[in-house]
């Protein structure tokens, strides 16, 4: 994974994702709307925001390690 295409890849899963499942059900329960794939919308009334929170945390954490790990690459190489 020494191309720098790949790690901007992987970050832009990893953001959509971290969007689609994290602040869109947010966003969805203000207005009374469920998104169609999103996971958290479908779970019960406590633990969807739960699992919503933790959806952004773990995106931060991998977005900073993505971004770190390109960093590293590219320095090495």
């Amino acid at each position: 994974m020494d191309n720098p295409k790949t790690f901007d890849a992987l970050s832009a899963i990893v953001f959509m994702v971290g969007i689609y499942e994290g602040p869109i059900p947010f966003v969805a329960k203000l207005f009374g709307a469920e998104p169609v794939l999103s996971v958290p919308s479908r779970l019960g009334t406590p633990t969807w925001w739960i699992v919503s929170a933790l959806v952004v945390v773990v995106a931060i954490v991998a977005l900073a390690r993505i971004d770190d790990a390109k960093r590293h690459a590219l320095a090495a190489g």
